[in-house]
């Protein structure tokens, strides 16, 4: 199963992994979980690389004539290359230096390949051919360098055949073959070296000393860079040594940490992810321990170990099994969570379709409250309007009735005195003075002037701005000089004032202004003529406002 088969894995047991997860209170574990599900995100770009950077190998030395010497190095650094990378191209270029050794006399050279050779037989399984490699290296014939690879040699292949005769009663057996050859090392290795670090640390907690060989280890680590292979080998050790103290926390991160390493450099011969995926299932985390297994399973096939893939197989069933059930109570929980969100649906529905029918119905009302609303408006428009003119019609009742008491008064009062002065010349007998004041028309025109003066006051009261809004109506040219009397109409403004107060028939304005018919008719033939709208003219008149 590759990349993209494990992420589909994850994604639907996300929940799941989440919920376990949320368990581990160490924010290092997770930060460190999240670190290493993002490198197997990428890890087909990481293996691209690695490809590359092999291929620019190859690639430098076309077209080059090697000696017999340079080959065996290109060998042995292609080999270094595809040691923990891919078994069969490891294989074929330790094997062509093998051959090439054959006509040399140099043990050191000889053994350093059989070694190489022993050690990619050993972790692909093939403990029987590795061993045999091993046997064919003359030991005293090796300087001390060679020795030390020699027995770390076997010390990793009894190591190996321990891993696969656990629980069996050879394991003890194997254990102790180890410990012997870890014994010959730390007797000839140089102390700062590699070598002599991993053994002592190893040798010493295989004795009981977990706590010394976790500071051995601990103190060295700091100065390997993580993504080299020996970074991952000192933390996948340092987690074995803390899983034999039951530090369970610390043996999970350091093998998080192997894991991250292994990826980083591109290590497909691994044995971190088998370790986590068994936490993991221990934990309850069935979906990532699978995802993890299966990870194990995939670099153990592209690398070619028989050994990991057959410990990955030992796993696999147990873990498999718990996933399928964990996925059944998932797809179970699934069910249950589809049925409640199908009911909750209906009732979503539901109360969207009824929210829509308030909705409409909230429309409709609206649509209603707005049409009355309207008519209100309208309606009032018209009531304010009616005010205004019963204001308007207030105003010239309160103005016209004081000044028609006024003018009835004053007109009695002149009639009076005009009888009594008729009858003081009648009575002294004073003929002629008496026919001359009936014959004079005096009093008659001092009514009428006085009637003019009430009207053109009363008027001009009422409608203060009234000359200078016809004005605006007229034509250029044409419009009305303000007098210095501004209480004074003119006779052609009495007849738009009388207009302006709802008096049309000319009949009733000659009345009034005691003109002739033919006269009131000829103004207001003049008048339209001269305003700037005459079609509108006696309708724009009425429309003056009062104030």
């Amino acid at each position: 199963m590759r990349l993209s088969t494990k992420i589909s894995i994850a994604a639907l047991f996300v929940f799941s992994s989440l919920e376990v997860m949320a368990g581990t209170n160490n924010q290092e574990i997770k930060a460190l979980y999240h670190t290493l599900d993002s490198l197997i995100d990428c890890q087909d770009s990481l293996i691209s690389k690695k490809k590359a950077h092999i291929k620019a190998i190859h690639d430098g030395v076309k077209g080059i004539q090697l000696t017999s010497e340079q080959v065996l190095a290109l060998n042995n650094r292609l080999y270094d290359e595809y040691m923990a990378f891919n078994f069969d191209s490891a294989h074929y270029y330790i094997k062509k230096n093998i051959e090439i050794l054959q006509s040399f006399d140099d043990a050191n050279l000889k053994a350093s390949s059989l070694i190489r050779m022993a050690h990619i037989l050993a972790v692909s399984g093939m403990f029987e051919k590795a061993g045999a490699m091993l046997d064919e290296i003359p030991l005293s014939r090796l300087d001390t360098e060679k020795k030390v690879e020699f027995y770390n040699q076997k010390a990793e292949l009894f190591l190996y055949r321990s891993e696969m005769a656990q629980y069996s009663p050879y394991f003890k057996e194997y254990i102790d073959s180890t410990q012997y050859y870890r014994q010959l090392i730390l007797q000839i290795a140089p102390k700062e070296s590699f070598e002599y670090i991993t053994n002592l640390a190893s040798y010493t907690c295989e004795r009981g000393y977990e706590d010394q060989a976790i500071r051995i280890f601990e103190n060295y680590l700091p100065s390997i860079q993580q993504g080299d292979r020996r970074y991952s080998i000192i933390t996948s050790t340092l987690a074995y040594f803390y899983s034999r103290k039951q530090q369970a926390e610390l043996q999970e991160k350091y093998l998080l940490l192997s894991a991250i390493s292994d990826l980083r450099g591109t290590i497909l011969e691994n044995n971190s992810f088998r370790e986590l995926s068994s936490i993991l299932m221990e934990r309850g985390d069935f979906s990532k321990a699978y995802l993890y297994l299966s990870q194990a399973s995939d670099d153990a096939q592209l690398y070619g170990s028989r050994l990991r893939s057959v410990q990955a197989a030992h796993l696999s069933p147990l873990i498999t099994k718990a996933y399928d059930a964990e996925r059944a109570q998932a797809q179970h929980r699934t069910n249950i969570l589809l049925i409640i969100i199908s009911f909750i649906a209906l009732l979503l529905v539901g109360s969207i379709v009824y929210t829509l029918s308030l909705m409409r119905k909230r429309r409709l009302a609206n649509e209603k409250i707005s049409r009355m609303n309207a008519e209100l408006s309208q309606h009032n428009d018209e009531i304010k309007m009616m005010n205004n003119q019963m204001k308007e019609a207030n105003r010239i009742k309160d103005e016209y009735i004081g000044r028609f008491l006024e003018l009835c008064s004053n007109l009695i009062h002149r009639g009076e005195e005009r009888v009594k002065k008729l009858n003081r010349l009648a009575r002294e007998r004073k003929l002629e003075e008496l026919y001359a004041e009936l014959k004079s028309n005096s009093s008659i025109n001092g009514g009428i002037r006085m009637f003019h003066q009430n009207f053109d006051t009363a008027f001009l009261n009422i409608y203060p701005n009234f000359v200078s809004e016809v004005n605006q109506l007229m034509t250029e040219g044409n419009s009305f000089d303000v007098d210095d009397d501004a209480n004074k109409l003119t006779t052609e403004l009495r007849v738009l004032a009388l207009i302006r107060l709802g008096i049309q028939d000319n009949q009733k304005i000659a009345d009034i202004l005691r003109s002739s018919i033919t006269t009131i008719y000829t103004y207001r033939s003049k008048l339209k003529s001269r305003a700037r709208n005459k079609e509108t003219f006696e309708d724009d008149i009425r429309r003056i406002a009062t104030y």
